[in-house]
């Protein structure tokens, strides 16, 4: 080939080579996050959503120009019912400094009407906010760049700075709960109102000991919703009339042999044998944003003491049927529903519950 025509030839290969090295970042990414083929450049992050009382996280394809802000966006989009993070929650800022810690500005939405000063809250609030602050820790330190979270709302600190290792699982779990607190003293027909309780297999035969305790009180909350009166454990005229005529409520589904059949409406939970009802017991479902998905599930693990991460608290008699949701045992059961997709169960009932509940149990809930 002639020499004046391989001139032109190299003159295009390094005019080529300058204009890649000047339009490429380290990575292969343009300047300004586009790529060669004119689209924007995005990066994987793990974003902790929930289910239940713990993390269900997942992978989101987001912007790759400020990471931790986009990581942060992208947990606020996740669906009403796999956050603790109430809807309408906006990002305002986030920043990192170069030692890892990153702050958080989040609208007000974020703690809603719950007190910024913990002193001020009550322990479900406190458990809302726990849960909250440890979503966005998770997600954030899943980044390389930070590895302490602070949260503010509305301009105010939430918590103070926050790392997984405050979440972390004890090395030892605390004993097992007790049977809840018995209150109040011997009544005059108290044995009558149990034995009826027991009979219609609201009580174990057990709970007839003529003490007026928690454990009636939660029989007294079921029987009270089955029958459609109001819940309020207190076993008056209206409601010792019902007990009188009232029958065993029986499921919808009598197979397979053994079942567990949550009525989410009515808080109550039936354990089946035989297609016939053999204990009725009163529990509280997830709570508005939370509910628990109706469904037919199986019981596929099992844990005396469970360790909720989200919350840092242990979750005792735990039985899980569907991701993260469990029954389990919790102080605190309502009349309404109030968990965060979880089934909670009252102390007394919590250890047959744990028994009935074998691993492959069938359970189904219903609206």
């Amino acid at each position: 080939m002639p020499f004046r025509r391989l001139i032109p030839l190299a003159a295009a290969v390094l005019l080529l080579a300058i204009a890649g090295c000047g339009s490429e970042g380290g990575d292969g990414s343009s300047p300004g996050g586009d790529s060669a083929s004119g689209g924007s450049e995005t990066e994987q992050v793990k974003v902790f959503t929930t289910e239940g009382e713990q993390f269900d996280p997942v992978q989101k394809e987001v912007p790759a120009g400020d990471l931790p802000k986009a990581a942060t966006q992208a947990l606020l989009d996740a669906p009403a019912d796999r956050t603790y993070i109430p809807e309408g929650t906006e990002v305002k800022d986030v920043t990192v400094t170069g030692d890892g810690k990153a702050t958080v500005k989040l609208s007000d939405e974020f703690l809603g009407d719950i007190p910024a000063d913990p002193a001020e809250r009550t322990r479900r609030e406190n458990d809302a906010v726990e849960g909250r602050v440890a979503q966005v820790t998770y997600t954030l330190t899943s980044l390389k760049s930070v590895d302490q979270v602070k949260v503010e709302s509305g301009g105010l600190a939430v918590t103070k700075t926050k790392d997984r290792a405050d979440f972390r699982e004890p090395q030892k779990a605390p004993p097992l709960p007790g049977q809840g607190d018995q209150y109040g003293a011997r009544a005059s027909g108290a044995t009558q109102l149990q034995q009826q309780l027991a009979d219609l297999r609201y009580l174990p035969q057990s709970g007839v000991d003529g003490v007026i305790g928690y454990q009636t009180q939660q029989a007294v909350m079921a029987f009270q919703s089955v029958e459609g009166l109001t819940r309020d454990g207190v076993a008056g005229p209206v409601t010792k009339a019902a007990l009188r005529v009232a029958k065993t409520p029986q499921p919808s589904a009598r197979r397979p042999q053994r079942l567990m059949e949550v009525r989410i409406g009515k808080g109550v939970l039936l354990l089946v044998r035989g297609g016939k009802t053999v204990r009725v017991i009163h529990v509280s479902a997830g709570g508005p944003g939370n509910e628990t998905p109706t469904g037919r599930y199986r019981i596929f693990r099992k844990e005396l003491q469970s360790w909720s991460v989200p919350f840092s608290t242990w979750l005792p008699y735990a039985s899980y049927f569907n991701n993260g949701i469990a029954f389990h045992e919790y102080p605190d059961v309502p009349p309404y529903p109030a968990s965060h997709g979880c089934v909670r169960v009252p102390a007394p009932e919590a250890p047959l519950v744990y028994r009935f509940a074998r691993l492959g149990t069938v359970v189904v809930v219903r609206s």
